[in-house]
Protein backbone atom coordinates (compact mmCIF):
# COMPACT_ATOMS: atom_id res chain seq x y z
CA UNK A 1 0.00 0.00 0.00
CA UNK A 2 1.17 3.62 -1.05
CA UNK A 3 0.69 6.51 0.69
CA UNK A 4 -0.49 10.10 -0.75
CA UNK A 5 2.78 11.16 -1.75
CA UNK A 6 4.46 8.00 -2.89
CA UNK A 7 0.88 7.49 -5.23
CA UNK A 8 1.65 11.83 -6.33
CA UNK A 9 5.23 10.75 -7.13
CA UNK A 10 3.41 8.03 -9.32
CA UNK A 11 1.28 10.58 -11.08
CA UNK A 12 4.38 12.35 -12.39
CA UNK A 13 5.64 9.37 -14.57
CA UNK A 14 5.29 9.48 -18.52
CA UNK A 15 5.71 6.60 -20.49
CA UNK A 16 7.86 5.85 -23.45
CA UNK A 17 9.17 3.04 -25.65
CA UNK A 18 12.36 2.90 -27.12
CA UNK A 19 15.47 0.56 -28.01
CA UNK A 20 19.10 0.06 -28.26
CA UNK A 21 20.76 3.66 -29.84
CA UNK A 22 23.64 5.97 -29.69
CA UNK A 23 22.69 9.76 -28.64
CA UNK A 24 24.03 12.56 -30.75
CA UNK A 25 21.93 15.47 -30.02
CA UNK A 26 23.24 18.32 -27.90
CA UNK A 27 21.06 17.43 -24.52
CA UNK A 28 18.08 16.28 -22.75
CA UNK A 29 15.19 17.54 -20.97
CA UNK A 30 16.55 15.73 -17.69
CA UNK A 31 19.85 17.74 -17.82
CA UNK A 32 22.45 15.53 -19.49
CA UNK A 33 24.51 16.89 -22.35
CA UNK A 34 24.28 14.42 -25.46
CA UNK A 35 27.24 13.18 -27.19
CA UNK A 36 27.79 10.74 -29.73
CA UNK A 37 29.65 7.93 -28.52
CA UNK A 38 32.76 8.29 -31.01
CA UNK A 39 33.14 11.90 -29.49
CA UNK A 40 33.59 10.47 -26.07
CA UNK A 41 35.90 7.84 -27.10
CA UNK A 42 33.87 4.75 -27.55
CA UNK A 43 33.41 2.20 -30.25
CA UNK A 44 30.23 2.62 -31.83
CA UNK A 45 30.22 -0.29 -33.72
CA UNK A 46 31.04 -2.43 -30.38
CA UNK A 47 28.28 -0.82 -28.77
CA UNK A 48 25.59 -1.50 -31.56
CA UNK A 49 26.78 -4.95 -31.64
CA UNK A 50 26.01 -4.75 -27.60
CA UNK A 51 22.51 -4.05 -28.37
CA UNK A 52 21.62 -6.59 -30.51
CA UNK A 53 22.34 -9.27 -28.55
CA UNK A 54 20.75 -7.73 -25.25
CA UNK A 55 18.12 -7.46 -27.85
CA UNK A 56 17.89 -11.27 -29.08
CA UNK A 57 19.88 -13.25 -26.37
CA UNK A 58 20.31 -11.52 -23.35
CA UNK A 59 16.65 -10.63 -22.55
CA UNK A 60 17.14 -10.19 -18.87
CA UNK A 61 18.95 -6.58 -19.20
CA UNK A 62 16.14 -3.91 -19.45
CA UNK A 63 18.28 -1.05 -20.21
CA UNK A 64 22.27 0.36 -19.95
CA UNK A 65 23.23 3.79 -19.88
CA UNK A 66 26.95 5.13 -20.81
CA UNK A 67 28.20 7.98 -19.55
CA UNK A 68 31.96 9.51 -20.17
CA UNK A 69 33.47 12.70 -19.74
CA UNK A 70 30.23 14.06 -18.33
CA UNK A 71 28.15 13.27 -21.45
CA UNK A 72 25.62 10.40 -22.07
CA UNK A 73 27.06 8.81 -25.16
CA UNK A 74 24.90 5.63 -25.04
CA UNK A 75 21.68 3.79 -23.82
CA UNK A 76 19.74 0.84 -24.98
CA UNK A 77 16.21 0.06 -23.58
CA UNK A 78 14.70 -3.05 -24.45
CA UNK A 79 11.61 -3.13 -26.20
CA UNK A 80 8.83 -1.65 -24.86
CA UNK A 81 11.01 0.87 -22.27
CA UNK A 82 12.69 4.03 -22.60
CA UNK A 83 14.31 7.11 -21.11
CA UNK A 84 11.33 7.48 -18.87
CA UNK A 85 10.65 3.99 -18.15
CA UNK A 86 11.79 3.07 -13.96
CA UNK A 87 13.44 0.72 -12.81
CA UNK A 88 13.70 -0.97 -9.24
CA UNK A 89 17.05 -0.57 -8.13
CA UNK A 90 16.62 -2.97 -5.12
CA UNK A 91 19.80 -2.93 -3.16
CA UNK A 92 21.47 -0.51 -5.04
CA UNK A 93 19.15 1.69 -2.76
CA UNK A 94 21.91 0.99 -0.15
CA UNK A 95 24.28 3.64 -2.38
CA UNK A 96 21.47 6.35 -2.45
CA UNK A 97 21.03 6.04 1.26
CA UNK A 98 24.96 6.65 1.92
CA UNK A 99 25.15 9.35 -0.43
CA UNK A 100 22.23 11.15 1.20
CA UNK A 101 24.41 10.37 4.80
CA UNK A 102 26.97 12.25 2.98
CA UNK A 103 24.71 15.30 1.79
CA UNK A 104 23.33 15.32 5.85
CA UNK A 105 26.99 15.42 6.84
CA UNK A 106 27.64 18.30 4.30
CA UNK A 107 24.58 20.63 5.99
CA UNK A 108 25.70 19.46 9.66
CA UNK A 109 22.98 17.83 10.38
CA UNK A 110 24.94 14.79 11.15
CA UNK A 111 28.37 15.43 12.60
CA UNK A 112 30.10 12.44 10.98
CA UNK A 113 29.85 8.80 10.72
CA UNK A 114 31.83 8.28 13.85
CA UNK A 115 28.31 9.35 16.42
CA UNK A 116 26.99 6.75 17.77
CA UNK A 117 23.43 5.45 16.23
CA UNK A 118 22.15 5.76 19.94
CA UNK A 119 22.30 9.25 19.67
CA UNK A 120 19.98 9.32 16.64
CA UNK A 121 18.28 5.99 17.96
CA UNK A 122 17.23 5.99 21.69
CA UNK A 123 15.36 2.48 21.03
CA UNK A 124 19.28 1.16 20.84
CA UNK A 125 19.57 1.77 24.56
CA UNK A 126 16.38 -0.05 25.19
CA UNK A 127 15.72 -3.41 26.91
CA UNK A 128 16.77 -6.09 25.07
CA UNK A 129 19.48 -4.47 23.54
CA UNK A 130 22.92 -5.78 23.48
CA UNK A 131 25.01 -3.26 25.56
CA UNK A 132 27.51 -3.52 22.71
CA UNK A 133 24.79 -1.59 20.10
CA UNK A 134 25.62 1.90 22.59
CA UNK A 135 28.62 2.17 21.15
CA UNK A 136 27.78 0.75 17.53
CA UNK A 137 28.26 3.90 15.18
CA UNK A 138 27.03 5.39 11.30
CA UNK A 139 30.19 4.09 9.81
CA UNK A 140 29.26 0.38 11.53
CA UNK A 141 25.93 0.26 9.56
CA UNK A 142 27.25 2.00 5.90
CA UNK A 143 30.06 -0.72 6.02
CA UNK A 144 27.16 -3.36 7.00
CA UNK A 145 30.10 -4.53 10.02
CA UNK A 146 27.74 -3.89 12.86
CA UNK A 147 27.92 -7.55 13.71
CA UNK A 148 24.25 -8.38 13.60
CA UNK A 149 23.10 -11.66 13.61
CA UNK A 150 22.07 -11.61 9.41
CA UNK A 151 20.06 -14.96 9.94
CA UNK A 152 17.34 -13.46 11.83
CA UNK A 153 14.71 -11.81 9.45
CA UNK A 154 12.95 -9.02 8.91
CA UNK A 155 9.11 -9.55 10.27
CA UNK A 156 6.99 -10.22 6.83
CA UNK A 157 8.47 -9.39 3.50
CA UNK A 158 9.29 -5.70 4.20
CA UNK A 159 8.69 -5.10 7.60
CA UNK A 160 11.94 -4.19 9.64
CA UNK A 161 10.95 -2.22 13.02
CA UNK A 162 13.96 -0.43 14.57
CA UNK A 163 13.42 -2.09 17.91
CA UNK A 164 13.37 -5.55 16.10
CA UNK A 165 16.41 -4.31 13.90
CA UNK A 166 18.35 -3.44 17.50
CA UNK A 167 17.22 -6.84 19.07
CA UNK A 168 19.10 -9.23 17.06
CA UNK A 169 22.07 -10.77 18.44
CA UNK A 170 25.59 -9.77 17.69
CA UNK A 171 27.22 -12.36 16.49
CA UNK A 172 31.08 -10.68 16.47
CA UNK A 173 31.93 -7.00 17.64
CA UNK A 174 30.99 -3.92 15.56
CA UNK A 175 33.70 -3.20 12.72
CA UNK A 176 34.99 -6.54 13.34
CA UNK A 177 33.40 -8.88 9.99
CA UNK A 178 31.44 -7.62 6.92
CA UNK A 179 27.93 -9.10 6.50
CA UNK A 180 25.61 -7.99 3.70
CA UNK A 181 22.65 -7.25 6.17
CA UNK A 182 19.74 -6.05 4.82
CA UNK A 183 18.65 -4.87 9.00
CA UNK A 184 21.69 -2.78 9.02
CA UNK A 185 21.69 -0.85 5.77
CA UNK A 186 17.48 -0.49 6.79
CA UNK A 187 18.95 1.43 9.94
CA UNK A 188 20.77 4.08 7.69
CA UNK A 189 17.40 5.18 6.90
CA UNK A 190 15.91 5.33 10.49
CA UNK A 191 19.27 7.46 11.27
CA UNK A 192 18.63 9.85 8.53
CA UNK A 193 14.86 10.18 9.71
CA UNK A 194 15.99 11.18 13.35
CA UNK A 195 18.58 13.25 12.00
CA UNK A 196 16.77 15.62 9.27
CA UNK A 197 13.38 15.45 11.01
CA UNK A 198 12.17 14.45 7.46
CA UNK A 199 11.22 11.40 5.87
CA UNK A 200 13.81 10.16 3.72
CA UNK A 201 12.02 10.83 0.73
CA UNK A 202 11.47 14.72 1.86
CA UNK A 203 15.02 14.72 2.35
CA UNK A 204 15.81 12.75 -0.98
CA UNK A 205 13.54 15.23 -3.01
CA UNK A 206 15.23 18.79 -1.30
CA UNK A 207 18.74 18.08 -0.79
CA UNK A 208 19.56 15.31 -3.45
CA UNK A 209 17.17 14.76 -6.46
CA UNK A 210 15.63 18.35 -6.50
CA UNK A 211 19.63 19.31 -7.34
CA UNK A 212 19.83 16.21 -9.82
CA UNK A 213 16.72 17.02 -12.19
CA UNK A 214 15.96 13.55 -10.78
CA UNK A 215 11.61 14.34 -11.06
CA UNK A 216 10.49 10.49 -11.78
CA UNK A 217 10.73 8.26 -8.86
CA UNK A 218 8.46 6.00 -6.56
CA UNK A 219 10.19 4.52 -3.21
CA UNK A 220 8.87 1.59 -1.53
CA UNK A 221 7.13 1.93 2.52
CA UNK A 222 8.20 -0.71 4.78
CA UNK A 223 4.06 -0.81 6.15
CA UNK A 224 1.16 1.48 5.50
CA UNK A 225 2.12 4.47 7.38
CA UNK A 226 5.74 3.63 7.70
CA UNK A 227 8.91 4.61 6.51
CA UNK A 228 11.14 4.29 3.04
CA UNK A 229 13.22 1.33 3.44
CA UNK A 230 17.13 1.72 3.80
CA UNK A 231 18.18 -1.44 1.50
CA UNK A 232 16.04 -1.45 -1.43
CA UNK A 233 12.57 -0.48 -3.39
CA UNK A 234 13.61 2.64 -4.88
CA UNK A 235 12.67 3.42 -8.50
CA UNK A 236 14.06 5.02 -10.91
CA UNK A 237 15.27 5.72 -14.81
CA UNK A 238 18.40 4.43 -15.68
CA UNK A 239 19.47 8.12 -16.70
CA UNK A 240 18.94 9.08 -12.74
CA UNK A 241 20.61 6.33 -11.82
CA UNK A 242 23.59 7.87 -13.85
CA UNK A 243 23.66 10.98 -11.95
CA UNK A 244 24.14 9.17 -9.15
CA UNK A 245 27.21 7.55 -10.06
CA UNK A 246 28.41 10.83 -11.97
CA UNK A 247 27.65 13.06 -8.83
CA UNK A 248 30.32 10.58 -7.04
CA UNK A 249 32.88 10.78 -9.88
CA UNK A 250 32.73 14.35 -9.65
CA UNK A 251 32.98 14.39 -5.77
CA UNK A 252 29.79 15.38 -4.71
CA UNK A 253 29.32 18.83 -6.65
CA UNK A 254 26.36 19.36 -9.43
CA UNK A 255 26.43 22.19 -12.19
CA UNK A 256 29.03 23.74 -9.45
CA UNK A 257 27.32 23.01 -6.21
CA UNK A 258 28.38 20.93 -3.88
CA UNK A 259 26.13 18.41 -2.66
CA UNK A 260 28.42 16.12 -0.30
CA UNK A 261 32.47 17.42 0.66
CA UNK A 262 35.11 15.49 -1.27
CA UNK A 263 36.47 13.91 1.86
CA UNK A 264 32.88 12.22 2.23
CA UNK A 265 32.92 10.86 -0.95
CA UNK A 266 36.22 9.52 -1.00
CA UNK A 267 36.01 7.65 2.35
CA UNK A 268 32.54 6.17 0.76
CA UNK A 269 33.56 5.30 -2.53
CA UNK A 270 37.13 3.32 -1.33
CA UNK A 271 38.15 0.17 0.90
CA UNK A 272 36.92 -0.01 4.46
CA UNK A 273 36.47 -3.55 4.83
CA UNK A 274 36.94 -6.62 2.63
CA UNK A 275 33.72 -7.53 2.03
CA UNK A 276 32.40 -10.21 1.19
CA UNK A 277 29.56 -11.95 -0.63
CA UNK A 278 27.66 -12.21 -2.86
CA UNK A 279 29.66 -9.49 -4.88
CA UNK A 280 33.15 -10.43 -3.18
CA UNK A 281 34.88 -7.26 -3.80
CA UNK A 282 35.78 -4.66 -0.40
CA UNK A 283 33.12 -2.51 0.28
CA UNK A 284 33.49 1.28 1.31
CA UNK A 285 30.42 3.13 2.88
CA UNK A 286 27.64 0.81 1.28
CA UNK A 287 29.22 0.78 -2.00
CA UNK A 288 31.53 -2.10 -3.66
CA UNK A 289 35.08 -1.44 -4.23
CA UNK A 290 36.44 -3.47 -7.01
CA UNK A 291 40.10 -5.18 -7.16
CA UNK A 292 42.10 -2.83 -8.90
CA UNK A 293 46.00 -1.74 -9.48
CA UNK A 294 44.37 2.15 -10.46
CA UNK A 295 43.66 4.41 -7.66
CA UNK A 296 40.93 4.98 -6.87
CA UNK A 297 39.82 2.27 -8.06
CA UNK A 298 36.16 1.30 -9.87
CA UNK A 299 33.09 1.34 -7.49
CA UNK A 300 29.67 0.07 -7.90
CA UNK A 301 26.32 -0.11 -6.34
CA UNK A 302 24.21 -3.11 -6.60
CA UNK A 303 24.60 -6.77 -5.81
CA UNK A 304 23.70 -10.14 -7.37
CA UNK A 305 20.32 -8.97 -8.53
CA UNK A 306 21.42 -7.65 -12.06
CA UNK A 307 21.20 -3.56 -11.13
CA UNK A 308 24.72 -1.22 -11.70
CA UNK A 309 25.81 1.65 -10.96
CA UNK A 310 29.47 0.97 -11.67
CA UNK A 311 31.94 4.01 -11.66
CA UNK A 312 35.57 3.89 -13.23
CA UNK A 313 37.38 7.35 -11.99
CA UNK A 314 40.60 6.14 -14.23
CA UNK A 315 38.38 6.02 -17.30
CA UNK A 316 36.24 8.81 -16.37
CA UNK A 317 33.12 6.45 -17.28
CA UNK A 318 29.63 5.60 -15.57
CA UNK A 319 27.56 2.28 -16.48
CA UNK A 320 24.47 1.63 -15.83
CA UNK A 321 22.64 -1.55 -16.46
CA UNK A 322 19.13 -2.53 -15.12
CA UNK A 323 17.69 -6.02 -14.92
CA UNK A 324 14.55 -8.02 -14.46
CA UNK A 325 13.71 -8.94 -11.54
CA UNK A 326 12.11 -12.47 -11.85
CA UNK A 327 15.47 -14.23 -13.50
CA UNK A 328 17.46 -15.78 -12.07
CA UNK A 329 19.84 -13.88 -9.85
CA UNK A 330 23.24 -15.83 -11.11
CA UNK A 331 21.80 -15.37 -15.17
CA UNK A 332 21.28 -11.46 -14.50
CA UNK A 333 23.94 -10.86 -12.30
CA UNK A 334 26.22 -12.54 -15.32
CA UNK A 335 24.75 -10.57 -17.77
CA UNK A 336 25.23 -7.22 -15.89
CA UNK A 337 29.06 -8.55 -15.17
CA UNK A 338 29.11 -8.87 -19.32
CA UNK A 339 27.38 -5.44 -20.37
CA UNK A 340 30.22 -3.67 -17.88
CA UNK A 341 32.73 -5.61 -19.54
CA UNK A 342 32.25 -5.44 -23.02
CA UNK A 343 32.04 -1.47 -22.44
CA UNK A 344 35.32 -1.11 -19.84
CA UNK A 345 37.38 -3.65 -21.84
CA UNK A 346 36.22 -3.46 -25.46
CA UNK A 347 34.22 -0.22 -26.17
CA UNK A 348 35.95 2.18 -24.02
CA UNK A 349 39.32 3.04 -26.03
CA UNK A 350 41.39 4.51 -23.87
Amino acid sequence: MLSRRHLMAALLLVGTSATGRSQSSKDARDGWQLSSPSDQGLDKAMLDELARELASERKSVRSVVVVRHGRLAFEYYREGLGPSSLHDMRTATMSVMSTLVGVAIHNGLIKNVDQPISEFLPEATGEGVDSRVRAMTLEHLLTLTAGFDPDVKQIGRWAFPVEFALRRPLVSDSGAKFSFDVGTAHLVARVLVSATQQNVLQFAQKQLFGPLGIRRYLWQIDRPGGGELGYGGLQLTARDMAKLGQLQLQRGAWNGVALMSPAYVEAATRKQSSGGPPVHWAYGYSWWIAPSARSPAPFMAGADDGQRIYVNPSMSLVVVVTSEAVRSRSRVQADADLVINDIVLRAAKR
